[in-house]
């Protein structure tokens, strides 16, 4: 299969919307032209310095909360197909995702994308160089011996290590399944090892400044008794990126000032598998300034890297902060629960308020109980979630599939935890959910996998296809219906149905005639309900037939 190593961005819409179509049994399927695979997408051409966008929090809510949740709650028209993908359904390396997950070791997982880098508390003292005073989430900016700067938070009144536990956690996990995230790690220091800066600022709520004292710190300090650790202070740190920061980057549309910013985000499918990776992470905390555009490279001639940030209210983490149930199955502020809620007077019993209390006091309400994927519900109404297909989510279900358990005891251990038991529960509950929404997102769609012909086969197809179910040691039961069409949707051989393998042979003499066939799998579940269907398509090249485009849900 010939390969492309780069492609701008302005040929990506254009090479996939000629194989965007209907899959469905009764209508033509769609035609891939020849070309080769798209595995990255060249985006970061020099562009001048933009604006910084501000988050205008009040408005944000008041559009989030009203106008958006009953727009996207109104409009019955199913998702688009994603345009950031190539022609088999991956999504190729950007300024938006790295294809990582399988390169990576456990122990790199655990190190996060900081790599060996020992962090600050190997070069004290830290020169504290700004704070915040008052508020929910006071904190302080610090530079260690090396000059390296940081931004530190600390774990929620009265819920000890569950904030600080969770942002490290989720950050490598993300990071793990291909999301750009800073160097964020978990560190405890002795006060004694903190300095005034010179020129060291306090700002209040009102962003009114003056110098930054010893007392400060030491009052910001005994208001964080949560923190204290015996002699020392636990604390989550992020290390400052490199570039400027231009603000989040919006729900919908594109970037106006970033030429390189060519697909509306609603229609990237890196961003709508965070429908997926949130609902596992019960990552509830995707607003635009929890993400963040950072422009890198030479002034006038840089280009835009797309970041997440603030994983902090991951897991148990937003419960720490908000002590609710509710905290993943309904919006902040959800107008169908309200409605809903009408008419029986209160009678009516929520999921949520089943739920028991947390595990451990270190953990949070952090739970597998009455997880249903399917039902999760961020804090906020988000366009890109919202449109997340069933396509997408197969997709992110075969990225989460590859995180293990070593994986997730790395990215757990690196929370370090001061009770064993607490780590214990935190690496059941993310294996327990990662299975529950690995699951879920690969019988989104029928999970064929597997889908080249067989070496052995030149002119007639054996497909070795798998079911991505079975394949990942979940439970399965399915059964497959397979068609063989030619381009214009007619059969060519007999369906097969009730299969109990996807795995499909097509003698040599039934395709004589075509140049061009479409496989189609249907995979019926145990409950008898179709799922959507995969389409896998071949072309008759160089005397065998070669796999050259693979749509599912008649994307």
């Amino acid at each position: 299969m010939n390969t492309i190593k780069r492609l701008h961005p302005g040929f990506v819409g254009a090479c996939l919307l000629l194989v965007v179509g209907c899959g469905s049994q009764n209508v033509a399927p769609p035609v891939f032209t020849d070309g080769r695979t798209i595995v990255v997408i060249e985006d970061t051409a020099g562009i001048p310095m933009p604006e910084e966008l501000d988050f205008l929090r009040l408005s944000h809510h008041l559009d989030n909360f009203y106008m958006r949740q009953a727009r996207l709650g109104l409009d019955p028209t199913p998702a688009e197909p994603a345009l950031d993908v190539n022609r088999f359904g991956y999504v190729p390396d950007s300024s938006w995702y790295a294809n990582r997950t399988s390169d990576l070791t456990a122990a790199q997982v655990g190190q996060g994308p900081g790599g060996d880098d020992p962090g600050p508390e190997a070069f004290l003292p830290w020169e504290v160089t700004g704070m915040k005073v008052g508020g929910r989430n006071p904190g302080f900016i610090f530079q260690d011996s090396r000059g390296v700067r940081y931004i530190c938070k600390f774990d929620k009144a009265d819920a000890p290590i569950i904030a600080t536990a969770a942002g490290v956690i989720s950050n490598r996990l993300l990071w793990a399944a291909g999301y750009l995230v800073p160097d964020d790690r978990v560190v405890y220091f002795d006060p004694d090892a903190l300095r005034i800066a010179d020129g060291a600022s306090a700002k209040n709520e009102l962003g009114h400044k003056r110098a930054l004292t010893n007392r400060d710190i030491d009052e910001l300090l005994a208001a964080l008794p949560q923190a204290r650790h015996g002699d020392r202070v636990r604390a989550l740190v992020s290390r400052f990126l490199d570039g400027r920061p231009i603000g989040g980057f919006a729900y919908t549309g594109t970037r106006e000032d970033d030429i390189n910013d060519t697909i509306v985000h609603e229609r990237r499918r890196s961003l709508r598998g965070l429908r997926v990776f949130g609902a596992w992470l019960q990552h509830v905390d995707q607003k635009i300034d929890n993400t963040l555009d950072l422009y890198v490279g030479e002034p006038g001639n840089g280009h835009i890297l797309h970041y997440l940030v603030d994983f902090d209210g991951c897991l148990g983490g937003y419960w720490a902060a908000r002590h609710e149930k509710r905290i993943g199955y309904t919006y902040d502020v959800d107008l169908g629960e309200i409605v809903s809620g009408i008419p029986t007077l209160g009678l009516l019993s929520r999921p949520y308020e089943r739920l028991g209390e947390p595990e451990h006091p270190h953990v949070g309400l952090f739970t597998a109980d009455r997880y249903d994927p399917s039902d999760w519900s961020p804090n906020y109404v988000n366009d890109y979630l919202h449109a997340c297909n069933p396509a997408d989510a197969f997709w992110a279900g075969r990225i989460l599939a590859k995180i293990t358990d070593e994986m997730i005891d790395n990215a757990v251990a690196a929370a370090r935890f001061p009770d064993t038991s607490a780590e214990t529960v935190m690496k059941r509950v993310l294996r327990e959910r990662r299975d529950l929404t690995t699951a879920w997102g690969l019988s989104a769609v029928s999970p064929a996998v597997g889908l080249a012909n067989a070496p052995v086969a030149r002119d007639g197809l054996w497909i070795e296809a798998r079911d991505a179910l079975a394949e990942t040691g979940l439970p399965s039961g399915l059964t497959w219906t397979i068609e063989v069409l030619d381009r214009n949707g007619e059969q060519v051989a007999t369906p097969t149905e009730n299969a109990a393998s996807p795995a499909v042979s097509v003698a040599p003499d039934m395709l004589s005639d075509h140049a061009y066939l479409v496989i189609r799998w249907t995979a019926i579940g145990t409950d008898g309900r179709d799922l959507p269907p995969t389409e896998a398509h071949y072309a008759h090249r160089d005397d065998r037939w070669r796999l050259i485009g693979i749509l599912r849900d008649g994307e």
